[in-house]
């Protein structure tokens, strides 16, 4: 059975025992509740019905039929009261009335209600004005001429050119949605690793399938099982929004949906793939804290600060984390959706993701090969390090006192010798991943800083550092998995 296969298999037992687990049916019912109370509420808790208005006092013969007037014109629904004295007026305000005393004052029983203040007041000038006007000798038609409103057309603007808010809250929320979900699955991943060396089953699985492919499968098994959720999710939300034709919702192009889709994948397989590693380091579901505490932080600082720069997408500062890729995931959708990117930005930033992604892979599959079987105290990437070194150097004594004594020497173990130190020639493929990815970040700094020496000195720098990484990496971790 090939490596594909395996890792499948494993991808479907996740989704099958994922799925049927109370606890995960339970957080898909909370999830699609959420939604559509947060899109029915505000519907609900709108201020409605009929409303109370008395009149007492002084008052334009006319003013309890325009007062009904303005309502209806405003949506409000009014029914006017008339008292005979103020005491009356004000016991019925302590009943939940609104008050006009002598067409001058306005008396509550609280805060006063903004829109039946404004219909309120509208109507007491406009009662007035007409019984000034017949005083005056004008005739209705002439006072309706002069009275005419001016017809003024409103514009929202938004924070960035050419949107209006409504496109400023769809970024809020698919950022919202992205961080929601790829911290959640991500964690989904951690705490599957961390269960399966608890229980021992992750003894049984190695039996039978590479570390790397069960690392692999349970990844895609637990994105698969994110994204029917977040489907799930939102084909609730469709529902609700097609019951309830009142609720407001932002629209979204379908190409910024279909790249806000792109970036949950590389978001989850980036930040999956190394809390899948990190789960290897602990030994209990309890050590998930310790060993991730720091990608958890990650994720959120990116998160705000994708956050941060939505009423700016096209700043420096928003390019640079659009294109960083741990804050890529979230940060490029927004960047879209505002209309602030060429159309080879985000190819560019996401080729330089899935290279980021390709290393981690690398290295993930390292330290999750070289600690899965590990019980007792959680381990550091120091203690992986040692350990690894460890075993290269038992190999290589096991070898020279097989050779010393003209023993055969098992064929793996003379390949891992050989494969020892900082030869990086079985790293070439990382290499030439990392060096695409210095030139891909060398291009776009460049171009934003309209400087090619500067871009030049970033896609060096980023090539130095990343090939210094690998070679120090394989000389305390010794050969890939492969050659083992």
């Amino acid at each position: 059975m090939n490596g594909l296969r395996q890792g499948w298999l494993v991808a479907r037992r996740e989704l099958r025992e994922r799925s049927r687990s109370p606890a995960f049916r339970a957080s898909v019912v909370l999830m699609i509740v959420a939604v559509v109370a947060v899109l029915i509420l505000p519907v609900l808790i709108k201020p409605g019905g009929t409303r109370n208005v008395g009149v007492t006092g002084s008052a334009p013969a006319a003013l309890a039929a325009t007062i009904v007037q303005q309502a209806r014109a405003a949506g409000t629904t009014v029914e006017v009261h008339r008292y005979p004295t103020l005491t009356a007026g004000e016991r019925a305000v302590r009943q939940g009335h609104v008050l006009v005393a002598d067409a001058q004052r306005l008396e509550w029983r609280g805060k006063p209600d903004d829109q039946l203040k404004a219909v309120v007041t509208g109507a007491i000038q406009l009662a007035t004005v007409r019984d000034r006007a017949d005083a005056a000798g004008i005739s209705r038609g002439a006072l309706a001429a002069l009275l005419a409103p001016v017809p003024v057309t409103s514009v929202q603007l938004g924070s960035v050119p050419g949107h209006g808010p409504g496109d400023e809250t769809a970024v809020l929320i698919m950022t919202a949605v992205l961080f929601f979900g790829i911290s959640v699955f991500g964690q989904m991943a951690l705490t599957g690793v961390l269960e399966e060396k608890a229980s021992r089953v992750v003894e049984v699985l190695l039996a039978r399938i590479p570390p790397r492919t069960l690392l692999a499968g349970k990844i895609t098994g637990i994105g698969l099982l994110g994204l029917a959720q977040i489907g799930v999710t939102a084909l609730a939300a469709l529902v609700a929004v097609a019951v309830v034709p009142a609720i407001d919702v932002p629209a979204v192009r379908g190409a910024v949906l279909a790249w806000a889709l792109v970036w949950f994948v590389l978001g989850y397989a980036l930040y999956a793939t190394v809390y899948g590693a990190l789960g290897s380091l602990g030994s209990r579901v309890e050590d998930a804290q310790s060993v991730a505490g720091p990608v958890m932080v990650v994720i959120v600082l990116a998160y705000f600060a994708s956050f941060a720069m939505i009423g700016q997408p096209g700043s420096v500062a928003a390019k640079v984390i659009s294109y960083f890729p741990l804050t890529a995931p979230m940060a490029m959708p927004g960047r879209i959706a505002m209309g602030a990117t060429a159309w080879w930005e985000p190819a560019a930033a996401a080729v330089l993701t899935v290279a980021t992604i390709a290393g981690l892979v690398h290295l993930a599959g390292r330290i999750y090969t070289s600690s899965i079987l590990h019980t007792g105290p959680a381990l550091s990437l120091r203690d992986v390090w040692r350990r690894r070194t460890a075993s290269a150097g038992a190999i290589e004594a096991s070898a020279h006192d097989a050779e010393v004594r003209r023993q055969p020497v098992d064929v793996t173990a003379r390949e891992s010798t050989e494969m020892t130190g900082t030869d990086l020639a079985t790293h070439r493929v990382l290499i030439t991943i990392l060096a695409g990815a210095g030139v891909v970040l060398g291009a776009a700094v460049a171009v934003f800083a309209h400087d090619v020496i500067i871009g030049v000195a970033a896609g060096a720098g980023f090539t130095a550092v990343a090939m210094q990484m690998v070679k120090l990496w394989t000389r305390h971790t010794g050969p890939p998995a492969a050659h083992r």
